[in-house]
């Protein structure tokens, strides 16, 4: 659980040959967007997950939020991403009700305590109490949500009904009632995680990517515009 946050040799140029294989199966010179699901700490699925993006160095990497608790490793997991966004600077980070849980604790040098969340006291344990500032500091730099020609990203939902820029930021993060049912037209997808679905969930509106990868072993991606799933299983 203790690794490093600072880059190590071996960490960076492990983070180049994920990149460096992905850079090789780009299968098209049109940028597209590819979204992941929740990660909960499963270093080891993102790391079989990045193998197998046939992503260019024109393509965006959407991270959809809760890279804490649960699984495998936080930390590595958090490592990897920071390393990773070293290599291919497009990548967007962006902010889960996990992470947005531990900064009601954060007072911008350290965290004072573990939120109320499944598997939040083990990692506060692991560090007996002192959770690396890099941690707290790379978590305050994450997105609410982002938006591109392919859709609207966010955690975990917006509001049904209306525009996408009326939904309330503890929304998009913690989830809205109805949002999983309405057939409402933002004008373009909805790309979220948080709620976990056996299958992706792949609607003109919306799409869901959270397959429990903590708990099923099934890490989920989705490439837009044209839709293309990518899993890693354990």
């Amino acid at each position: 659980m203790n690794l490093p946050l600072a880059c190590s040799p071996v960490q960076l140029l492990s983070a180049r040959y994920y990149i460096g294989n992905m850079l090789e199966r780009s299968e098209s010179d049109l940028p597209a967007t590819y979204a992941i699901g929740d990660l909960h700490g499963e270093v080891t699925l993102l790391r079989q997950l990045l193998t197998r993006l046939p992503i260019g160095e024109q393509n965006t990497l959407v991270f959809l939020g809760d890279y804490m608790h649960r699984g495998e490793d936080t930390l590595a997991t958090i490592t990897l991403l920071r390393d990773l966004a070293r290599i291919h600077p497009a990548c967007v980070f962006l902010r889960g009700n996990h992470e947005d849980a531990w900064l009601d604790y954060w007072d911008g040098t350290r965290f004072e305590q573990p939120p109320e969340l499944t598997g939040a006291q083990e990692v506060w344990d692991a560090f007996g109490g002192v959770i690396p500032t890099e941690v707290g500091r790379w978590i305050e730099a994450t997105q609410i949500e982002y938006e591109d020609e392919h859709g609207y990203y966010v955690h975990a939902g917006v509001l049904p009904d209306e525009p996408v820029c009326r939904t309330p930021d503890e929304f998009k993060l913690w989830g809205a009632k109805g949002f999983f049912e309405t057939n409402y037209d933002w004008g373009k997808p909805v790309v979220f995680g948080h709620r976990e679905v056996r299958e992706p969930l792949l609607q003109p509106n919306k799409i869901g990517i959270d397959t429990g990868a903590y708990r099923t072993g099934v890490l989920t991606a989705v490439r837009l515009p044209d839709r293309a799933i990518f899993q890693a299983r354990r």
